[in-house]
């Protein structure tokens, strides 16, 4: 049995909820850099906009590489692995986008 189409499937389904939660996370940010300079804030979003797009690829590769993990090593079939893995990638990108947010806000006070 095959796992490299679900895994792309997985992989696929777990980018767009991810690119929805990106105004959302520019929005906090813009929040929480009101007082900083122009200078500072537009470096700050630079920075946690790359770390989100770079979260967001790896998201969807642990997707995938989760598909392929529940599917040959845990004998599970292939729709709830798809849909449990693109969840968990769902939820780890989520977790990396809030830490992206944390550390540019923390760069843009050391600026």
């Amino acid at each position: 049995m095959t796992s490299k189409i679900p895994a792309v499937i997985a992989a696929i389904l777990t980018i767009p909820p991810l690119i929805v939660l990106v105004p959302l996370s520019i929005f906090f940010e813009m929040v929480a850099l009101n007082g900083f300079s122009g200078r500072q804030g537009g470096t700050a979003m630079g920075i946690s906009l790359a770390c989100q797009g770079v979260s967001m690829i790896l998201a969807g590769i642990f997707a995938g590489w989760f598909t392929s993990l529940l599917i040959t090593k845990f004998n599970w079939y292939q729709v709830p692995a798809v849909f449990v893995a693109a969840a968990a990638g769902i939820l780890l990108g989520g977790i990396a986008f809030f830490l992206c947010i944390v550390m540019a806000i923390l760069l843009a006070g050391i600026l």
